[in-house]
This record gives structure tokens, C-alpha cells and sequence, in this order.
């Protein structure tokens, strides 16, 4: 079994709850709006909200299948600055991060 088994099953886990928000955002967003006047200013003011935190778990999804790849390329853990190892500590923080500590800073 690999060092990141772990990690792995984090990430899938993590990946499958944020492609599921992701769905559920894009559910709500499609819902049509209030005839009423204020409830829409109030129904635009949740969108945007929502188009952020959609945005934002995007974002983290992309991430995620990055870090994915990179256990399935065997590269994972390994800083892509300076190419030693990014501490156990820090993948454990930041499951996606692509540097060591030195070199993020």
C-alpha cells in the first residue's frame, strides 16, 4: 500500500463532496426568480453568493485532480520548485500543496 493511501482517499473524498455542492449550487442557480420585487433583489444577492462559493469549490476541485494526478504519476509529495520532499505535516494541512515549506516561503 502507498505512503498516501491516506491522502488519497482524503482527496477522492473531499473531490466527491465538492463536485456535489458544485451540482447543488448549479441546481439552485437555475431556479427561477420571484415575481416580487424585493424577494428577487434579496433571490440576486443569494446568487452571488452562491456563484462564489461555486466558484471557490471549483477552484478546490481543480486542485484536488491535480493532486490525484500527481499520487498517479508517483510525484506526489515531491516539491516542484526544488524536488525534495514536502513534509508529511504540511501534505497533511494542505493535501494539494506542490511545495515544501522552504520553498512556499
Amino acid at each position: 500500500m502507498s505512503q498516501y493511501a491516506d491522502a488519497r482517499r482524503h482527496l477522492e473524498q473531499k473531490l466527491h463532496q465538492l463536485t456535489n455542492r458544485v451540482a447543488n449550487i448549479e441546481e439552485d442557480l437555475r431556479i427561477k426568480p420571484s415575481a416580487d420585487s424585493e424577494d428577487r433583489a434579496t433571490e440576486l444577492e443569494n446568487d452571488e453568493v452562491l456563484q462564489q462559493l461555486g466558484q471557490g469549490s471549483l477552484a478546490e476541485v481543480t486542485q484536488i485532480r491535480e493532486a490525484l494526478a500527481r499520487l498517479d504519476a508517483g510525484t506526489y509529495g515531491t516539491c516542484s520548485t526544488c524536488g525534495g520532499t514536502i513534509g508529511t505535516a504540511r501534505l497533511a494541512a494542505m493535501p494539494g500543496a506542490t511545495t515544501c515549506l522552504n520553498c512556499a516561503l
